[in-house]
């Protein structure tokens, strides 16, 4: 089983970096955002993307999936360092050569799925990437998403933006291995995201935003380019057993399961504590 998932993740892996490779001989912006009208919204969208996130100047930022560098000179601006990471060598070889003269960024030439790709622990304040996860598995996502947690400080925050239900642009494409995912999905994972860092300490994402990108809803009327911010914070040792009780305990069959035992209604948000208040208690005083 393990190998048979080894090798189908290698095989999206392929796929999306022979998509990548097609889709990158001309390095433009109109060819990296696959849109013909890529000059007119840039000039609108990324303002705005940048608006979004939280303070970081003088931070240190991880941008994956950074692309030929639309954000990563922007990001340099305010940011104390910026490294930049792409798995299309051409790619990050054009960012390198727009963006290389900046003191505080750095590039690198890494696939955010491979285990090689080493990251410090807790060295950074600022996670960014811009349609990258739509690009992975479901189950690509679910790991990276707990690594980004492990390389983030504590207090720091991720910020990604994805293209939902369909795709955005309007260039031709033979083959479109893009998952355009429901919002839920990234929503799901991320909140149920729980590490440690093996001394007793644990760690979760609390959701600070999410929301559509404007320039699309103004421009294409495109409500599913959808970005989230999270923030890393403290968590509980035992909140395993409380996405246990949410995921598999009390989803709606679980309630029907104990319904026809103990009768309808019998699971309340109050659990156990309100079904003692409200119907044992005054019965012992009758």
């Amino acid at each position: 089983m393990a190998a048979n998932l080894g090798t189908m993740e290698g095989a999206e892996r392929e796929v999306q970096r022979s998509y990548w490779v097609e889709h990158s001989k001309d390095l433009t912006v109109n060819a990296m955002m696959l849109d013909s009208r890529a000059s007119d919204l840039d000039r609108e969208e990324r303002p705005e993307v940048l608006s979004l996130l939280p303070p970081y100047k003088g931070k240190s930022v991880l941008e994956l999936g950074a692309g030929i560098g639309r954000f990563t000179g922007e990001l340099a601006k305010e940011a104390g360092h910026v490294l930049a990471l792409d798995f299309i060598q051409t790619v990050i070889q054009k960012n390198e050569s727009v963006n290389g003269h900046l003191k505080n960024a750095s590039f690198m030439c890494a696939d955010v799925t491979s285990p090689d790709l080493k990251i410090e622990e807790e060295s950074i304040d600022l996670i960014f990437s811009n349609w990258l996860l739509m690009y992975l598995s479901d189950k690509e996502v679910k790991d990276l998403a707990e690594r980004m947690v492990k390389w983030l400080k504590v207090g720091g925050f991720i910020f990604f933006r994805e293209s939902c239900f369909h795709q955005s642009g309007d260039s031709k494409r033979n083959t479109n291995p893009t998952h355009y995912r429901e919002p839920r999905f990234y929503t799901k994972v991320f909140k149920e995201c729980h590490t440690d860092d093996g001394y007793g300490n644990f760690f979760e994402l609390s959701l600070i935003t999410c929301k559509c990108i404007g320039a699309y809803v103004k421009n294409k009327k495109n409500q599913n380019q959808i970005c989230w911010i999270w923030r890393k914070v403290n968590s509980t040792s035992d909140r395993g057993f409380q996405l246990f009780l949410d995921s598999v305990q009390y989803k709606s069959n679980g309630i029907l399961r104990y319904e026809r035992v103990f009768g309808e209604g019998f699971v309340s948000t109050g659990g156990i504590g309100m079904l003692i208040d409200n119907f044992l208690i005054p019965f012992y005083y009758i």
